[in-house]
């Protein structure tokens, strides 16, 4: 294992999930403007862990492209038609523990290897240890974004 690459994408895996937790199906898709969902952000970090593993792991997508469309950009979605709030929290889980897996067995020099796939819209996601910093970053970023959500929402930010 590299370091404590396994346990710093818990971190934010973690605190997503804590984030999360008082949500039910009604509250998971109300967002005030400007804010967006509880289930964008799940939909979105899964979407973004699963291809990271399409490009570094070789694993088939979890996820189809028609679930993708609506978590990835940032056009105004209806998602009352979203999966059930614990369906997309398994998912997101299920995302992360695949990912989970192959990084606590990377070496050091695992990370200066290039996938053979070509990225789609960011070139530093071509390079193994690059992506694994990008998708660290990017779900910790949402993190703050779900806090700001929670506030919003008149609800108690955790930590």
């Amino acid at each position: 294992m590299y370091g404590d690459a396994d346990r710093s994408i818990d971190l934010a895996y973690g605190m997503v999930l804590e984030l999360a937790e008082d949500f039910d199906e009604a509250t998971c898709r109300t967002a005030p403007k400007p804010h967006k969902p509880l289930v964008w952000f799940l939909g979105h970090l899964t979407c973004a862990t699963d291809y990271f593993s399409t490009l570094h792991q070789g694993t088939e997508a979890a996820v189809t492209p028609e679930f993708s469309a609506p978590f990835a950009g940032n056009a105004t979605v209806d998602f009352s038609g979203s999966p059930p709030l614990a369906e997309m929290l398994a998912l997101y889980t299920h995302v992360h523990e695949r990912a989970r897996g192959f990084i606590a067995g990377l070496t050091p020099a695992d990370l200066a290897r290039d996938t053979e796939m070509e990225p789609f819209g960011d070139d530093r996601l071509k390079n193994l240890g690059k992506a694994l910093s990008i998708i660290q970053m990017h779900d910790a970023y949402h993190c703050g974004q779900l806090a700001c959500l929670r506030v919003a929402l008149g609800k108690h930010v955790p930590f």
